[in-house]
């Protein structure tokens, strides 16, 4: 009886554990693709959807909700048809923070504050992946939150770019799993149905790959639910999204 309560509590540990992996996971990178003009002007290709949810944050010494997954990077091919080609790299960019709400920030490149109006961010010559943290420090579920910032060239071979805004919001917390002993033998994992576009995941540990959980779980009111045998000394569990 021993032997299935470790084996039980080190299931829900795992559970535990992954959930905060998978929390951190769920955010794919946004990248702001930076390129030229054939007349010289710098274009940005702001194809993704906004607002940019922002999780929880991750980061010591920093609160509310953040991201270091929203980067500049400069674009490796020539697209002629959309008027969008590779930077020279006789160029050194800087980007400005030209205006921001209330609540949301954007830190330093050194990380030791906010950015103020006005100030720089460095980015570098080309090719650069650069990638800031995007801060709602203090911020309501639902509430869109904007950054107005724009790129400069230090070495004059571009002029400013046009100003550019990125807006945020809160991530809505991450769905949760849960587990109950059925008996020695088996559990049952649970979690909420308003999860939609979350897939249930397993492993092993934490360190190999995570497969997607093919068995259909039955549906108990607001709930999912998926009963699990306990024949391995470990299993980890994760939500996520799709």
């Amino acid at each position: 009886m021993y032997l299935v309560r470790t084996c039980v509590c080190w299931w829900i540990f795992s559970i535990i554990l992954a959930l905060r992996a998978a929390e951190a996971l769920a955010h794919e990178e946004v990248v702001i693709l930076v390129g030229r003009s054939a007349a010289g002007e710098i274009k940005l290709d702001l194809d993704f959807a906004q607002p940019i949810e922002l999780p929880a944050s991750v980061f010591p010494g920093i609160s509310g909700h953040a991201t270091g997954e929203v980067a500049l990077h400069s674009t490796i091919l020539d697209d002629a048809t959309n008027d969008f080609f590779q930077l020279s790299n006789a160029a050194d960019f800087r980007f400005i923070l030209v205006a921001k709400d209330s609540g949301v920030e954007v830190w330093n490149d050194t990380g030791s504050g906010y950015m103020g109006i006005g100030e720089t961010f460095y980015v570098g010559a080309f090719p650069f992946d650069t990638h800031p943290v995007w801060n709602i420090v203090n911020g309501t579920q639902g509430n869109v939150y904007w950054l107005t910032l724009k790129l400069r060239d230090l070495n004059g071979v571009y002029p400013d770019s046009a100003p550019f805004a990125l807006s945020f919001t809160p991530s809505p917390p991450p769905p949760k799993v849960s587990i109950t002993q059925v008996d020695p033998q088996h559990a049952t994992l649970s979690w909420t149905t308003n999860a939609a576009n979350w897939n249930l995941q397993s492993a092993i540990s934490l360190t190999t790959n995570w497969e997607s959980v093919t068995n259909i779980p039955a549906t108990a009111g607001a709930d999912f639910s998926l009963t699990i045998t306990l024949d391995r000394p470990q299993q980890f569990f994760r939500l996520h999204r799709e």
